[in-house]
C-alpha cells in the first residue's frame, strides 16, 4: 500500500524524479522546454441587467457588458531535469490587442475591451517560475506556481510543502504572498491577498488514504484580519475494468474577520457533492453546493475554486450572492485529441431569486501541434444581482 501510495505522490511531479543527474550541466542540458503562440478572441454580449464587476477578488472579478476583442498571446517555458535533490523552471507569457470593439471603454482595470481580462499593466508576465527540492518523501516548491486545490485557481507566489513519510498521510502547508492570474484566456496583476497584514495566507492539510483511491481530509485556512476557515473532504472512486463510479464532498466553515477587512458581517460556510461515473474516454457527474444564507461562502474562495463547474469567467452566482443553492450536472469527453464539456445548473440565491447557466467548451486537435479552441457560455433566467449575459470566445493555439 505504501509503496503504491508514493507512486502516485511521484506522479504529481510529473515522474521527474526518473531524470535525476549527479551533473548539473546534464540536468540543464536534459530539461524541457515548451511555448505556445495563440490568436484569441472574445466575445461578450450583456442581455439584461446593467453592465459592472460582480466580485471583489481576483478570483471572482468580471466585467459583465458588451464587450469584443481580439489579441495575440505567446507562452514561454523551461523545466530543467534534477540535479540531484533540485531542479529549477521559469516561464513568461505575454499578450497585446490587435482589436477592440471599443477603444475607449473604461473598465475597472483598464482602457479597451481586452482589458477586462487582459490587465496586466506590463502586458506580460512572469508565469509558472519555481526552485523544487524532491528527495523520495518530502516535495518543496518556492517561486510562482499553480497549487491544485479545491480552494485555488489562480497562479501563487509562495512557498508548498508536502510529505509522505508516514504510512497512508500525506503532509501538506502552502504559505501564499501574491496571487493572479496568467493563462491564454486571462492575465492579471498579481496582488497581495492579504493587503492588511505581511503575513498572507497559510492552509495546513491533512489527507489519510484509507485505500489508494478512497481518501479524507482535514485543512485549514489562515489569513490574518480577513478569515480562518476550517474543511474536511471525502473523495472516493470504484474502477471495474473500464468503467469507474465514484463521488466527493465537502465542507467548510469560515470565520470572517471585522467587516472593515473581510467585507462581511456574519460567519460564512459551504458545502458541496459531487457523483460521477464513465469509462476512459467519457464522464457524467451531477452535483450540489449551498453557501451560507448571511455571506455566501464569504473569503473562502478568495483565491478562486475548482468545486464550481462553471468556467473561471462564469459562475458568478454561486460565487457571490448569500444562501446560494446550485444544482447541476456536467459531461466531458475526451478522445485522442478532441475534447468537449457541456455544463448545465441552475443556481438559486437570496430569497427568491435564480440564475440559470450553460457552458460549452471544446478543443480539437487539428495536428499534434495545433488546436482549436472554442468556449460558450449563456447566463438566463433572472437578472437581479447579476446581469445575463452570452459569452463567446477561443481561438487558434500553436504549441512547440
Amino acid at each position: 500500500m505504501k509503496i503504491f501510495l508514493k507512486i502516485i505522490f511521484l506522479w504529481t511531479l510529473d515522474l521527474s524524479y526518473v531524470l535525476a543527474y549527479d551533473s548539473i550541466d546534464e540536468a540543464l542540458k536534459n530539461g524541457v522546454s515548451k511555448g505556445d503562440v495563440i490568436f484569441y478572441g472574445d466575445y461578450q454580449g450583456l442581455n439584461k441587467g446593467q453592465a459592472g464587476a460582480v466580485g471583489k477578488s481576483l478570483a471572482t472579478y468580471g466585467y459583465l457588458g458588451n464587450t469584443g476583442y481580439f489579441l495575440g498571446n505567446v507562452g514561454l517555458g523551461y523545466t530543467s531535469g534534477f540535479y540531484k535533490n533540485i531542479r529549477a523552471a521559469i516561464s513568461f507569457r505575454a499578450a497585446t490587442p490587435f482589436w477592440n470593439l471599443h477603444k475607449n471603454l473604461l473598465t475597472p482595470t483598464g482602457k479597451g475591451d481586452a482589458s477586462k481580462d487582459f490587465f496586466n499593466h506590463n502586458q506580460a508576465t512572469l508565469a509558472e517560475s519555481f526552485l523544487e527540492y524532491f528527495d523520495g518523501d518530502t516535495n518543496i516548491k518556492a517561486g510562482r506556481f499553480v497549487i491544485p486545490n479545491e480552494w485555488i485557481n489562480t497562479m501563487s507566489d509562495g512557498i508548498w510543502i508536502r510529505n509522505r513519510s508516514f504510512t497512508d498521510l500525506m503532509l501538506e502547508g502552502f504559505w501564499v504572498n501574491d496571487y493572479g492570474r496568467v493563462a491564454y484566456y486571462q492575465m492579471s496583476d498579481f496582488e497581495k491577498v492579504n493587503p492588511y497584514a505581511s503575513f498572507g495566507l497559510l492552509n495546513l492539510t491533512a489527507k489519510y488514504y484509507i485505500t489508494p483511491t478512497f481518501t479524507v481530509k482535514a485543512y485549514t485556512f489562515f489569513t490574518p484580519k480577513i478569515f480562518t476557515a476550517l474543511g474536511t473532504r471525502i473523495n472516493g472512486k470504484y474502477s471495474l475494468s473500464n468503467f469507474f463510479i465514484g463521488a466527493q464532498a465537502g465542507y467548510t466553515y469560515s470565520f470572517e474577520g471585522e467587516q472593515r477587512y473581510s467585507g462581511y458581517t456574519h460567519n460564512a460556510s459551504v458545502a458541496d457533492a459531487k457523483v460521477f461515473f464513465g469509462m476512459k474516454f467519457f464522464e457524467i457527474s451531477g452535483g450540489y453546493i449551498h453557501t451560507s444564507k448571511n455571506s455566501g461562502w464569504g473569503n473562502i474562495g478568495i483565491m478562486g475554486d475548482s468545486i464550481d463547474p462553471f468556467f473561471v469567467w462564469g459562475g458568478k452566482a454561486i460565487k457571490t450572492q448569500k444562501n446560494g443553492n446550485l444544482i447541476y450536472g456536467s459531461m466531458h469527453v475526451n478522445i485522442d485529441r478532441f475534447k468537449i464539456s457541456l455544463t448545465y445548473g441552475s443556481t438559486s440565491y437570496d430569497t427568491s431569486s435564480r440564475q440559470n447557466e450553460i457552458d460549452f467548451s471544446t478543443e480539437i486537435g487539428f495536428t499534434h501541434n495545433v488546436f482549436g479552441i472554442l468556449n460558450i457560455l449563456n447566463t438566463h433566467k433572472n437578472t437581479l444581482n447579476i446581469p445575463n449575459t452570452t459569452q463567446i470566445n477561443g481561438g487558434i493555439r500553436l504549441s512547440f
